[in-house]
């Protein structure tokens, strides 16, 4: 069953139209950050290229090794300055990180946790309550 914990409201400007489908794919997630971003002024860049990539990887992980996507957040920190990505899954272990000169160029797998800390600003991980863990990342803007 999805976890999801109450929030503040992020002090986002939400364009108009019906709200946004829930989350359930790394590409939605990539989706629902480009128009977080667009909305609050802050289109493309650098900025935009390394959380997508980092959400595609959380995304990704929690579908393969944390028994399922169970929720995901995408908002700008009450500040304005920093974007804030959360994914939480069932699963209570977490990411293990192998360095990225370690591993063989030509095996696949085994580097998204890696690539994630080397894009945020910020990384951590949470146990939820009734089991599994939130992972928030921050970005810079």
């Amino acid at each position: 069953m999805p976890h999801h914990d109450a929030r503040p409201p992020t002090p986002v400007a939400v364009p108009e139209g019906p709200p946004p489908e829930p989350v359930r794919t790394a590409g939605q997630a990539r989706t629902a950050v480009a128009r977080l971003l667009e909305a609050a002024g802050h289109p493309g860049g650098r900025v935009l290229a390394d959380a997508q990539l980092a959400v595609t990887e959380l995304v990704a992980n929690a579908l393969r090794h944390g028994g399922g996507l169970t929720c995901f957040h995408a908002g700008l920190g009450s500040n304005g300055t920093e974007l804030v990505v959360e994914v939480e899954d069932g699963d209570d272990r977490h990411p293990v990180a192998q360095p990225l000169h370690d591993r063989d160029p030509a095996t696949a797998g085994g580097r998204g946790w890696a690539i994630v800390q080397a894009l945020a600003s910020t990384c951590q991980i949470r146990p939820l309550p009734g089991g599994g863990k939130r992972i928030r990342v921050t970005f810079a803007l």
